[in-house]
């Protein structure tokens, strides 16, 4: 199974499962020491949906890049997570922790949006029983290709 279609799987699973608190416009990068990979982003701000489940945050995002098709999936603890302004940052944990990377996701997001979320997070953070963070996305593996060739 491909990167795509196992985004896709987790996101079938939380639209059935979880519940969807969010869908904003925004972008998420990973940042990994002093370098910063794109996990999401686009000339238009792509389109990003929230579930909250079990303690965890997932984050998903489908769009499109010069034709190119691309998905990401961002699952985080609550209690790693933090509203910062009209950004979300998230902690290291789970396999993040094993790169000592953190995530920011820059939301285009009303102010109204935003109180909700952090209201949420704080009412929902004690249901978190592990703290398993990961990230995937087509987008940052095309990045890495990309950069791994120009190093060639």
């Amino acid at each position: 199974m491909g990167t795509r279609e196992i985004i896709i799987d987790c996101y079938l699973h939380d639209m059935c499962e979880g519940l969807n608190i969010m869908t904003v416009r925004g972008s998420a990068y990973l940042l990994v020491g002093q370098n910063v990979y794109p996990l999401i982003e686009g000339i238009v701000p792509p389109t990003l949906h929230f579930y909250i489940k079990e303690g965890y945050l997932d984050i998903y995002g489908f769009w499109r890049v010069e034709g190119e098709e691309h998905a990401a999936h961002i699952r985080v603890a609550i209690d790693k997570v933090h509203v910062v302004g009209t950004s979300i940052i998230v902690e290291p944990h789970g396999a993040l922790e094993n790169f000592d990377a953190s995530v920011v996701i820059k939301l285009d997001a009303s102010e109204k949006d935003l109180e909700q979320l952090k209201k949420i997070i704080n009412e929902e953070k004690f249901w978190t029983k592990e703290e398993h963070g990961e990230v995937i996305s087509t987008y940052l593996e095309k990045h890495l290709r990309e950069k791994r060739k120009k190093k060639e």
